[in-house]
């Protein structure tokens, strides 16, 4: 039986690299505001315990409160989509490891041939092959609802999403010789209905895509032997994104 190969840190991996970047760039800009920003603290902290008359030690006291609070400010937790989405892909990727037990390998992070694009999982089983693409969609102000046949996150159109996922799906199909069925799993946002199908994309919560997986139909000669050839040629054919 075709196992899912142990690629957890895999999942995930070229956004954390490029949410990584982002985070080192803002870290040195932050270095640089601060080798201005807490000196000018403390001159201003020692100047405003002169003016009140403050002895020394509660004066050192209010330098030091001063430049705590300054430091603070210039060193302010980060983030980015990037690392929110790297840390979606390694979710749907725990996700998928049960599917083990029904047949499935699955492949994560894989370089889309000829572009810069990356699929985030690719699964291989007995009903075929899928391109699950993870969106980390947590925002608490914006929800998932479809609006004129479209598909909007809060107040921002998605059709682009799916778009690039049929492409992506599309670009794999031609890369393997077999068709490749594109999903989304969401992670966060409700799904309309519990899942939604547009521009041929099927669109589910993150946690119901086992269940979606292992009510497939199973296709005709993708039986244990097939699917693992097939999972070879993959791994060769669609390297790791950036690897």
């Amino acid at each position: 039986m075709a196992g899912i190969p142990d690629q957890r840190h895999g999942a995930g991996a070229s956004a954390a690299r490029m949410g990584q970047q982002q985070l080192d760039a803002e870290r040195a800009r932050q270095h640089a505001r601060a080798r201005w920003a807490l000196p000018a603290a403390a001159v201003g902290g020692l100047v405003l315990a002169v003016l009140l008359g403050l002895p020394w030690w509660l004066g050192l006291v209010l330098v030091l409160v001063v430049v705590g609070a300054v430091a603070r400010r210039v060193y302010r937790p980060v983030g980015n989509s990037w690392t929110i989405g790297a840390a979606g892909e390694r979710r749907t990727a725990q996700l998928l490891i049960p599917l083990q037990r029904d047949g499935w390998t699955a492949l994560h992070d894989r370089a889309v041939p000829g572009s810069r694009a990356n699929v985030d999982h690719l699964l291989i089983g007995p009903a075929g092959v899928l391109m699950v693409d993870t969106k980390n969609w947590q925002s608490s102000k914006s929800t998932l609802r479809i609006d004129g046949g479209r598909l909007f996150y809060g107040k921002y159109d998605q059709s682009k999403t799916l778009r690039t996922a049929a492409w992506e799906a599309e670009q794999t199909s031609r890369a393997l010789g077999v068709p490749v069925r594109a999903l989304v799993a969401v992670h966060g946002a409700s799904v309309p209905g519990g899942v939604v199908m547009l521009e041929n994309v099927t669109v589910v919560p993150a946690k119901r895509v086992r269940h979606i997986v292992r009510n497939l139909a199973p296709v005709p000669g993708f039986d244990p032997a097939r699917v693992q050839q097939l999972a070879d040629h993959a791994a060769r054919v669609l390297p790791p994104h950036g690897g």
